[in-house]
Order: structure tokens, then sequence, then C-alpha cells
């Protein structure tokens, strides 16, 4: 039986002298609970060697990642004028998805990523081969998908093109260190490989996001609410008790602002009052449990915040077109239920 992270960190780690010491759990992180919902899965994932001239189109609907090991590429996106160059060590997220091209000059004609690799008949597992006598780049490719309650809400704060460009300091190894990390699962057909290649692509979005967050323009809708270190307190005091009757004046105090400062500062970072967000996120999490299948609509219910069942499904079809029973019945016809990554719509 493989015990999850929550499973481990319920239990705290105790010291010789008695002590309780922290837990993961015991960390504030808005991040966290908000990724927590927004489920992914690697549909497609592959290293290739490009030899100059070469030329490849991504097509598919999904998110994008690239990434350039050695060399480097060019990247061109349907509906844009100038294409990007990528450097070595450098990654490329194109959240929304969208046609696009990778190669060694812009100019070259493409050919689809699925005729290049079938063309390739010395490719070894994930890896292959494509191009000329030219200069050789060295790329991993992958193609994800989203679901969960979140990954629209998510997706709507997020850039056409996220462009991961680390500096050389210690800060940055994990992009290297990672990229390596899956260039070696694709190369070698190991038990354990689809898991591990897909915990990989998991670290290598959430990071990204990060970066971007940090580092990318100032307005980024809600997320900008959840980087902030006076509402992000709040919001992950709500995250982690959200049957509480909280207040207003609750929320300010643990922000360490005054009730008005707090909510004006609350709606213009996260687009929305701290009650009516509070009550959104109680229906994600009712969703997200009636997703996984494992609870009684009663017990969600009360988890919730929602003082009976017939509370939270009046609530429940207003946000999202029906019952907590009806919802829980697509899931299952989906195959949602008890699965552990998004399905493919």
């Amino acid at each position: 039986m493989v015990e999850t992270l929550d499973s481990l960190t319920e239990r705290p780690i105790s010291h010789e002298s008695g002590i309780s010491l922290p837990t993961i759990n015991d960390m504030p992180d808005a991040v966290s609970d908000v990724l927590a919902l927004f489920r992914m899965r690697g549909e497609f994932v592959c290293e290739s060697e490009g030899v100059g001239p070469w030329s490849i189109q991504f097509h598919r609907p999904g998110a994008h990642m690239h990434i350039v090991q050695d060399g480097f590429a060019w990247l061109k996106i349907d509906g844009e004028e100038t294409p990007v160059k990528v450097s070595p060590g450098q990654l490329v997220l194109l959240p929304h998805g969208g046609a696009h091209v990778l190669s060694s000059d812009p100019v070259l004609r493409p050919i689809t990523i699925e005729d290049a690799i079938a063309e390739d008949v010395t490719r070894e597992n994930l890896l292959f081969h494509i191009g000329g006598p030219g200069v050789e780049t060295r790329l991993i490719c992958a193609r994800l998908y989203f679901s969960g309650v979140l990954a629209s809400r998510l997706a709507s704060v997020l850039p056409k093109l996220i462009h991961i460009q680390p500096l050389a300091t210690r800060r940055s190894e994990w992009l290297t260190v990672t990229s390596n990390l899956l260039a070696n699962e694709t190369r070698d057909s190991r038990p354990g490989a689809a898991i591990m290649i897909a915990r990989l692509l998991d670290l290598l979005f959430i990071q990204a996001v990060r970066e971007w967050g940090a580092t990318g323009p100032g307005e980024r809708g809600w997320l900008s609410g959840l980087c902030d270190a006076q509402i992000g307190r709040a919001l992950s005091a709500m995250h982690e008790d959200p049957a509480k009757n909280w207040t207003v004046e609750d929320l300010a105090e643990i922000s360490k602002l005054s009730r008005s400062a707090f909510a004006a500062r609350f709606t213009a970072l996260v687009g929305e009052p701290p009650l009516r967000y509070l009550a959104v996120w109680r229906l994600d999490l009712a969703a997200d449990q009636l997703r996984a299948g494992t609870k009684r609509i009663a017990d969600i219910a009360r988890a919730a915040g929602y003082g009976s069942e017939a509370a939270l499904a009046r609530a429940f079809k207003i946000r999202f077109g029906e019952t907590p029973s009806a919802f829980r019945r697509g899931a299952s016809r989906r195959g949602e239920i008890k699965s552990i990554g998004p399905e493919r719509t």
C-alpha cells in the first residue's frame, strides 16, 4: 500500500523530548491548496534529437510543454507573427494549447510530431531522432490535459505562453535537475517509469507557474491574491477550515489589516469579496469530493460548511447547474470517480 502525502503528514513528527515538530500541513500555503484541486495528466511525452534542418508541428488539443536541453529551437505559435527563440536550459509552456511549430529555422515547412515519430526507425523507447546533418538540438516535449473544478479558473489567469529563462543561480537548478530526471525516464523503460514521468511533469508545471508568478507581470488575476503575504494568510485560513462561520472581521485580523483595508485589498487582488470567495471555495471542495466518490453527500455538505444536504444542493445547483447527485452520476459515467488523473474530453 502506498501512503499519500496527506496520510503521512497527518502524523506529527515528534522529537525525543516529546515536542511536536511542524508538519507540512502546518505551513499556510494558499497556492498549494488551490493546486491540490487542479488535476493534470501527461498525455504524451518524448525526448527528441533534432539535427538541423528540422521542423515539427504540434496540433492536437491540450497544453504543451517543451524543454531545450542542448542546442536551440524556434517556437512559432499559430496566429503570432514573431517566433520565439528557446535556448539551452529553457522551458516553454503553452497552458491554453493551440497549434505551434518547433524548428531549427522558422521558415522551414514542418511535419507533424506523429509523422516524425513514425518515420524514425531508430527510436529508443520515448527517444526519437529527426533532421539532417546540421547542429543537434535535444528536446523534451509533453502534451498535458487538465481537469478538476479549478482547471478553467487557473487557466483563465495564465498567459498564452510562459517562457522560463533560468539565470545561472542555485535557485534555478530545479529546471536542469528535473528535466534531466525526466529525460532519463523517457530513455529507460524501467518499472515505475510511468508514475515517475507523471510526477516530474507535475513538478515542472507547478514550478513553471510559480516562476511566472514571481517574475511575470504584476497583474495575475486571482492568483495575485494567493501569492500576497497578507491576503494569502486569510485564504489559507479559509482553505484550512472551510466549514467555520468566518466573518470579514475574523479574516482581517488574521491578515493583520483593518476590516475596510482587508476587504478592499482582498477584492482588488482576488476579484471578488472575501465571503463570496469562501462560498465558491466551499462548492469547489464539494465538487472535488463528489468527483472522488468516496464520501456520502451529507458528510460532504457538513465538511463544506452547509447545515444540510438540501442547503448544499440549492447552492450547488446555482453554481454547477445540477444537483450534487447528478454531478456525481455524471462524473461516474465519465470515468472520473476514483481516477488518478484527469480524463480527456
